[in-house]
């Protein structure tokens, strides 16, 4: 005898919960099928189909309210970032700020900078004090390069930042851009002890804390284009042409306009200490050079004016009394 098919379902349904407990996974529910009445034909039963059992996995995804990670070459917090400084922006430095002082003059940015020089208090207050400074909207730091990068070199960048809100222009409080200074792993001058990630750390969260202060990260920058350090043979700490170009762009935009004239460059000397292990003379030729100023017509000091009508007889030279010199 031929068995009918409600039987063949149910067989079905209990060889699939037998596998399924061989294997550790629970067995699907189950619906008994009724058996047909008699006299029912079997041609057209009806069935219910069971369904699995699903199982929820959890979600790795983070948060989308949670703050951005720095990208992996930087150090800086993405919320301390700031835009580029306008026109007009003081520009204090060391011999970085000095190595692209022609570009930013050409741009309408003073620059005041010193070879060798660390940020010190002394040297902020010196200049960010002056006249030059105080009539700036924005002041843009170029310094770190030359510090250590100790724990304690680190530990003073606190007392830095309350010294420059302090000569902040009373009533025009100027806003502030720090560029992030950067030392390559090829660097070989005399501050091979540290490097600088955690002085930019520092900064970072000083920006987080102070609207007033935003960060320009050209050390992550540098990070990724090692090779802006090759041509800097004696120390691999100055940026080629690429390099200085890249760093001009971060601090007034990608496409700045020359100015009407050219902003002032003062170079602060080269008394300090540390002026000996920067030797380097910058070649700024990839940068629009000064426009030449027209030198003014020699003069005589004999010369007079043409006469507008032939000159009256001179009397001779014996007749006319000699001038005397007082």
């Amino acid at each position: 005898m031929r068995p009918s098919l409600p039987l063949l379902l149910a067989a079905a349904a209990l060889a699939v919960s037998a596998c399924s407990a061989a294997q550790g996974t629970p067995a699907a529910p189950t619906t008994a099928v009724p058996s047909p009445s008699p006299g029912a034909s079997d041609a057209s039963p009806t069935t219910t189909v069971s369904t699995p059992p699903t199982t929820t996995i959890p979600s790795t995804a983070t948060s989308t309210g949670a703050s951005a990670s720095p990208t992996p070459t930087s150090v800086v917090d993405q919320a301390a970032i700031g835009a580029p400084a306008p026109v007009e922006s003081l520009i204090l430095g060391d011999s970085i700020s000095l190595g692209i002082a022609d570009a930013l003059s050409t741009y309408g940015y003073p620059v005041i900078g010193l070879v060798g020089q660390s940020a010190t208090s002394g040297y902020l207050r010196e200049h960010l004090s002056s006249d030059l400074a105080q009539a700036a909207r924005t002041w843009v730091i170029v310094l770190g390069t030359n510090n250590s990068g100790s724990p304690e070199d680190v530990a003073q960048l606190p007392d830095l930042i309350a010294l420059i809100d302090s000569l902040r222009t009373p009533g025009a409080k100027q806003q502030v851009r720090w560029v992030t200074p950067h030392r390559p792993p090829t660097y070989i001058g005399t501050k091979t002890a540290y490097n600088l990630d955690a002085f930019n750390a520092e900064l970072s969260l000083l920006a987080m804390s102070h609207r007033w202060l935003r960060i320009l990260d050209f050390d992550a920058q540098a990070k990724a284009h090692p090779e802006w350090f090759d041509e800097d043979t004696a120390m691999h700490l100055h940026p080629n042409a690429d390099g200085r170009a890249a760093l001009v762009a971060l601090i007034t935009g990608p496409a700045p306009r020359p100015a009407a004239s050219r902003a002032p460059v003062i170079d602060a000397g080269a008394t300090a200490v540390e002026a000996t292990e920067e030797p380097e003379v910058f070649d700024n030729s990839t940068f629009p050079p000064a426009p030449p100023t027209p030198a003014a017509p020699p003069v005589s000091p004999a010369a007079s004016p043409a006469p507008a009508s032939p000159a009256p007889p001179v009397a001779s030279a014996s007749a006319a009394p000699a001038a005397s010199v007082g």
